[in-house]
Formats: C-alpha cells, sequence, structure tokens
C-alpha cells in the first residue's frame, strides 16, 4: 500500500502512450496516455496498481495526478496542425466525487487551448452512480471541444445500460471481446451489430487488441473505426518511435472494385436510410 501511496500522490509514475490509428488509412486519431509504476521489482503490473489505487480510494487522486501530468506534456509540445492528442482514463469513482470534478473543470478551464487536443476514457472498472450527472458532466466536456470514449465495452453486463444513457463520441471495444469473436459462435454477428448500432448513433469504434494482420483484418470487415494494439507499437514514451512502428503495407491502397451495371431508368431504387 506505500506504493500506492507514494505513486499516487507524489505522481511518481510515468506516462506511456500508445497509439489510437485510423483502420483503414493507418493514420494516428490519437493516443492512449497509460501509467508506468517504479519500485516494485515488476511484482506488481499496471493493472494491479490501478486496481489498489480504486480499492484503497486513491484513484480520484490518481486520475486528477494523470490529467496533470498529460497537460503539463500536451503544454511541452508543439501545438497547431498535426499536433498530438492524448486520451486520459477516468474512473467512475472519480465522476462520483463533486469535488474532484470541480478541481478537473477548473483545470479545464485554466487551460482553454486543450479544445481538440485532450479525450477522455470513461472506465467500466467501478459504477459511476448517478449516470444523468455523469452525462451532463461529459456533455459539459464535450462542449469544450473534448472528444469522450466509452472504455472497455463488452468488459461488463453494464455496458448497455451505460450507452443508453451516456452521449460519447467513441465506444472501445474489449480486447477478450474482439478476440472471442474472432473463435466463432455468434460472436462476430454480435460484433457486426454493435457496430452497426454505433454508427447509427454517430459514434466511432476502436477495436483493442489488434496484435497481428488478421485481427485487424477481421476488425475491418466488422466496421471498425479505430484500432489499437501491438501491431502497431507497444507503448512508449516517446511517440516518434511509432512513425517506425506502424507497417504503411497495412494501409495500401485497396485494388478498385468495379462499379455495378447501372439500373435501366424508371427502375425502382431502394431508399437510403436517414
Amino acid at each position: 500500500m506505500n506504493i500506492v501511496k507514494r505513486v499516487t500522490f507524489a505522481a511518481d509514475f510515468a506516462a506511456f502512450f500508445q497509439p489510437i490509428v485510423n483502420a483503414r488509412t493507418g493514420r494516428i486519431h490519437h493516443y492512449e496516455a497509460l501509467a508506468r509504476f517504479p519500485g516494485d521489482g515488476g511484482v506488481l503490473t499496471p493493472h494491479d496498481h490501478i486496481g489498489m489505487a480504486e480499492r484503497s480510494g486513491f484513484i480520484t487522486v490518481f486520475d486528477l495526478a494523470m490529467v496533470r501530468k498529460i497537460i503539463a506534456w500536451l503544454a511541452s509540445r508543439e501545438s497547431g496542425p498535426g499536433a498530438p492528442r492524448v486520451a486520459v482514463n477516468i474512473s467512475g469513482q472519480t465522476l462520483c466525487s463533486p469535488p474532484c470534478l470541480a478541481e478537473l473543470e477548473g483545470l479545464l478551464g485554466d487551460n482553454p487551448w486543450l479544445r481538440g487536443r485532450l479525450m477522455f476514457e470513461i472506465t467500466e472498472s467501478a459504477h459511476p452512480g448517478n449516470l444523468i450527472a455523469v452525462n451532463a458532466f461529459l456533455q459539459r466536456l464535450r462542449r469544450r471541444g473534448l472528444l469522450v470514449c466509452l472504455d472497455d465495452f463488452g468488459a461488463g453486463a453494464a455496458n448497455f445500460e451505460y450507452l443508453s444513457c451516456l452521449e460519447v463520441d467513441i465506444v472501445k471495444l474489449d480486447g477478450t471481446w474482439l478476440q472471442a469473436a474472432r473463435a466463432g459462435g455468434g460472436g462476430e454477428a454480435f460484433l457486426r451489430a454493435l457496430v452497426s448500432l454505433c454508427q447509427d448513433l454517430g459514434i466511432g469504434t476502436v477495436a483493442e487488441m489488434v496484435e497481428d494482420e488478421a485481427a485487424l483484418a477481421f476488425a475491418r470487415a466488422c466496421g471498425v473505426t479505430y484500432v489499437q494494439g501491438f501491431l502497431f507499437g507497444a507503448p512508449a514514451e516517446d511517440i516518434a518511435v511509432f512513425r517506425r512502428s506502424i507497417p504503411a503495407r497495412l494501409f495500401s491502397p485497396q485494388p478498385s472494385v468495379a462499379a455495378p451495371p447501372r439500373r435501366r431508368l424508371g427502375s425502382q431504387r431502394r431508399a437510403r436510410p436517414a
């Protein structure tokens, strides 16, 4: 527990980044910020640290520490076209804490230049409670020009409740769920239906744990918007490495397909969906 307190209150952790890539063009849409913790000899994983912070009630402090760290990192980068955009995870406990939300909004109010540069991923590790109040806060973030992502969709039972109550920009599909869908059964049909639902709602989708070309092809076939995984690079402190780690050949133009014959005048056309 001493490790958790130290890294949380002293911000004694490093921010690593992993790219979220357009599934068809290969362009980086944004980076996810991931915490890496020193001093435990490799005994604990980052997931272990975050879990202990949640159980001990320190996760709200950690969330704000990560936001501050990423704001400082973004401030050190060049602005303007092509400037990196970073997503930070926010837990359900933080979303249920009015003092934390007030402090977060204060940080954002002091840094209006974060518009279009900072994103938030809402995690389901702790239920955010009053979803109406949470959604109101998320809409304030979106009005500031900050995109909001619903993280780990498919990993928990409350996902569809969240999707129906929270207005978000992106849904991130849990990686283990994607792997299960690839294994067969009805998983692929369910995944395609969910992606289609998100498209109807104007929501983008991210497929996690895309580790090989077959997984990329599967995500594309299901209509997923963005992809994330080791195929495009392991998390790193220096985002410059991703210019070399994303294989351009995976996103080469596909052969064109011959257009279907034109219908004769007067033939009945299928109405496009609204």
